[in-house]
């Protein structure tokens, strides 16, 4: 049951943050809001969401 909930509000910090944010900006953004979540747990929900932060790197 919490894990739909917070699958909820992944897809709406990502989705409010342009797509690009991965599991650790989304882990703190939650924390900010008062959402206590681990890291790990925000990682997983995103690959049972099958969202990916931007990669940025060198060409």
């Amino acid at each position: 049951m919490r894990d739909e909930e917070l699958k909820a509000l992944i897809h709406e910090a990502f989705t409010a943050n342009y797509r690009v944010y991965g599991a650790r900006k989304i882990w703190r953004e939650l924390n900010r809001q008062g959402h206590t979540v681990a890291r790990c747990t925000v990682e997983r929900l995103m690959r049972e969401l099958s969202i990916a932060g931007a990669v940025r790197g060198t060409t």
